[in-house]
């Protein structure tokens, strides 16, 4: 980084002495030469790092940014959990909405290939105060989440 920051300052500094040279130069023939031999000097200060960029490239001091993309594990864990929560509260809220109220719901999911699947839903009905059929448990987990009915395991 510190070799760009020098190189532009080169460049300013250059065009700067080119300003003042041309303002103090008094128009004739004399400011022509002044002025094409002052552009091959700029074009050496131009062209002059360039080798020595290329060099440091292949030899590995300054690399070339990768565009390549890396996934943040730990913030996918959090989004991840955080769809499996909404899971969980749509599921409760839909059991609370039949009046059960005290299951222990939990989500198993996975994340591969950019697509997030729920393995298995597990409800456990043991604190839950009275009896419950399992199909109508089957019924509203099914209805809140699009899963087969192999995947819903109750306890209780």
């Amino acid at each position: 980084m510190e070799f760009f920051s020098s190189y532009i300052l080169s460049i300013v500094g250059i065009i700067l002495l080119g300003v003042i040279v041309d303002l103090m130069l008094v128009d004739g023939q004399v400011k022509k030469y002044v002025k094409s031999i002052f552009v091959l000097f700029v074009i050496f200060t131009l062209v002059a790092p360039l080798p020595n960029l290329v060099n440091n490239i292949k030899s590995g001091e300054i690399t070339i940014p990768s565009t390549e993309v890396d996934i943040d594990e730990s913030y996918l864990d959090i989004i991840l959990r955080q769809k499996d929560n909404a899971t969980i509260l749509a599921i409760t809220k839909a059991m609370e909405d039949r009046d059960i109220e005290g299951a222990i719901i939990s989500v198993d999911s996975s994340y591969e290939k950019n697509i997030y699947t729920i393995n298995y839903i597990v409800v456990d009905l043991e604190e839950v105060k009275y009896s419950v059929s399992h199909s109508l448990i089957y019924e509203i987990v099914q209805s809140v989440v699009n899963i087969d009915k192999e995947a819903i395991k109750i306890n209780g």
